[in-house]
């Protein structure tokens, strides 16, 4: 927000520059991006937090420099003249069909105005905020809203069909040409202002061309009211509209300020424009009761670390607006104002003294430390276990977006009917809620590889979002892996791919340092995955995700030539069959004893049912069956593949003699044979 620094003299004594003034501000949290020279003026550039809807007014930065300087802060006195509740003119009423949206909307008409242009210390006002002048009851409205922060519009009386004024929703479909040259089609949930025919503003937003004050303007209709701060947010977001008085209306205004700033305009409107004050009409809903705060002076000099005396801090809570309802010793029973929705309990009321008062006037020192346990949640422990397992493997994290295109998700090979849409994205890009973490990964797989770095292993743990079958929504936590290009590179010249087999031994590194048992990885049939190279993930018998070869088709929709091997899996589904507590066991007190083999079998049975037919058959003696190499060559038929195996003999009463590892190993050929046909090559 743009701030004069001649308009702000105005209202309080600064005898500071505005430089001095900025830094003052910026150290209270009012920060101040910038100060520029305009003629002979300073405008400060002002960065509001969403909060502090009260610094959205010239008056409000006034009342912040007179707390921080000791200033007197003076406030112009709202004109009287509307106090009337009847004068000559025409006749009007207003009604107010939803007091929810509108819990108080005042109008008021002026007769007889002489519309112009303005006079130049208006102009130079209006043109120091950025705004261009229109004429003088346009400016005398906005002059208004930058003074008070109260957004105020000016209807022409004459050109507003029938007698009345009605605050309605829209109806659906209905459509509205707005000052800006813009026609808007609204819909029900939108509120609107509108005569006996047709909407003449969108409440709160900005108002329509059809009853927009010009030259030709004799009578005026001041409206001055307090509309839903959810509900103009949404209108103007719907609309893809943001205005001054959108912006206000969205961090909530002071409703009672509502009227003191009507009169404030009335009396600027009768002195510049001249003319008659007509009928005033304020329709409002039961106001709230206020609210009390304690402030309890122990409390406050212990949190902030120094002692500030009972009558500095009055000083403080007073020079902020607030009102002391009543004092002791050790507390103050405060009322916060009507433009400070911010302050609700004591800690807030804390922090406006310690601003005030100057962080820099705090002493810097370090509290008693009592030394606590580091208690960290499971969640947050079995994440951080990934990372470092899969970081360790040499995998690189990324993070993508979580809204993506619905062309991206049916390009990875996901139904995207089924995906979550948003109603109002802000790009086509940012169409829909990701259901998987493929897209971003492909994506970033790409993203790289048109940089010259082809040899890839990425993983990311994020969330998806998901339909429910009951018409709701799930989120849920994933992690997706994928490799490309070597997934080893020596200096000797020597290379391995990262194919289907070097990502499901991450996969089981993965898990065994998570200490997940009961592993099983399946041939599967999944789109976007190739048929031959796709396998699905279960722990515990529940299958938890899929890995395999992306498939060509996709890869094609990604414009990616290389071939690239991906695993999704639910992350929360691993967390729940995970052991993250410390596993102990006694170092073995006998010798292993270790065996190869290697088996011609069908290339359709699985590493899971070779293994499983060796570990019935080796019984206790067997500890451990690791594949270590898988064959496909000249002296392999074709239907056929060769695998070798490391098995692993130990008794842990007694040191195995040659005899029994040999029947046990024996045992474990012959049931090969009988139960895959795989034999020993």
């Amino acid at each position: 927000m743009k701030i004069s620094y001649n308009w702000l003299k105005e209202y309080v004594d600064v005898k500071i520059s505005p430089e001095k003034l900025a830094e003052t501000l910026t150290m209270a949290g009012l920060s101040v991006e910038s100060v520029s020279k305009l003629g002979g003026d300073s405008v400060l550039e002002i960065e509001i937090t969403a909060n502090r809807p009260d610094w959205l007014s010239v008056t409000g930065v006034a009342r912040e420099v007179a707390a921080l300087t000791g200033g007197r802060l003076k406030v112009h006195a709202p004109s009287k003249a509307g106090s009337q509740k009847k004068s000559a003119g025409a006749p009007f009423k207003v009604k107010v069909e939803d007091r929810k949206l509108c819990p108080r909307y005042t109008a008021r008409a002026v007769y007889g105005v002489k519309v112009g242009p303005s006079p130049d210390w208006l102009k130079a006002r209006i043109e120091a905020m950025g705004l261009r002048s229109v004429n003088n009851v346009v400016d005398i409205t906005n002059f208004c809203l930058f003074e008070t922060g109260e957004p105020m519009h000016a209807f022409d009386l004459d050109r507003i069909s029938g007698s009345a004024v009605i605050v309605r929703r829209a109806q659906k479909s209905e459509k509205i040409l707005l000052i800006d040259g813009s026609e808007k089609t609204l819909d029900d949930a939108m509120l609107v202002i509108a005569d006996e025919k047709k909407p003449v503003a969108v409440a709160g937003v900005m108002g329509g061309i059809s009853t927009e004050v010009n030259f030709s303007t004799a009578n005026i209709l001041l409206e001055a009211a307090y509309f839903d701060p959810i509900s103009v947010r949404r209108t103007a977001r719907k609309l893809g509209i943001s205005t001054d008085s959108s912006y206000r209306f969205e961090r909530r205004v002071d409703i009672s300020n509502v009227v003191s700033a009507s009169e404030r305009a009335l009396g600027l409107i009768l002195d510049i424009c001249g003319g008659t004050a007509g009928r005033f009409i304020d329709l409002k809903s039961p106001a709230k009761k206020a609210g009390t705060v304690e402030l309890n002076f122990n409390r406050l000099n212990d949190l902030l670390g120094v002692e500030i005396p009972p009558a500095k801090v009055r000083k403080i809570v007073t020079s902020i607006g607030m009102k002391i309802k009543s004092a002791s010793a050790k507390s103050l029973k405060l009322g916060a104002p009507g433009f400070r929705h911010d302050i609700k309990a004591e800690v807030d009321v804390i922090e406006e003294v310690a601003r005030v008062y100057g962080y820099n006037n705090i002493p810097a020192t370090l509290p008693d430390i009592v030394e606590q346990p580091v208690r960290t949640e499971p969640e947050m422990v079995f994440s951080q276990k990934t990372r470092d397992c899969l970081a360790a493997m040499g995998a690189y994290e990324i993070m993508t977006y979580s809204l993506l295109s619905r062309k991206s998700v049916a390009a990875a090979g996901f139904n995207a009917a089924g995906t979550i849409d948003i109603k109002n994205p802000l790009t086509s890009e940012q169409e829909s809620m990701r259901p998987s973490l493929v897209p971003g990964m492909l994506g970033a797989i790409l993203w790289n590889i048109n940089r010259k770095s082809k040899d890839l292993k990425l993983f990311e743990l994020g969330n998806v979002y998901m339909k429910g079958p009951d018409g709701g929504f799930s989120e849920r936590k994933h992690l997706c892996i994928g490799f490309t290009g070597q997934a080893f590179e020596s200096w000797t010249g020597a290379s391995r791919p990262a194919d289907f087999f070097e990502l499901k031994g991450a996969a089981e590194a993965l898990f065994a340092e998570l200490g997940v048992k009961d592993v099983s990885f399946r041939r599967a049939n999944r789109d976007g995955f190739c048929a031959g190279a796709c396998a699905e993930i279960s722990v515990a018998g529940n299958v938890v995700g899929i890995m395999g070869e992306v498939s060509v088709a996709v890869l094609k929709n990604f414009d990616i030539k290389e071939k690239v091997c991906l695993l999704e899996a639910d992350a929360e589904a691993i967390f729940a069959g995970a052991s993250l507590g410390g596993r102990f066991a006694d170092l073995p007190k006998y010798p292993s004893v270790f065996r190869d083999i290697s088996i011609v079998a069908g290339k359709d049975i699985s590493n899971s049912e070779v293994v499983s037919v060796i570990r019935a058959a080796g019984g206790d003696a067997l500890k451990e069956a690791r594949l270590v190499d898988r064959y496909k060559g000249k002296q392999i038929p074709e239907d056929k593949v060769s695998l070798t195996y490391r098995l692993e003999y130990r008794d842990p009463a007694r040191t195995l003699e040659e005899k029994h590892v040999a029947e046990v190993h024996a045992k474990v050929l012959r049931d090969l044979d009988e139960k895959l046909g795989a034999r020993l090559r």
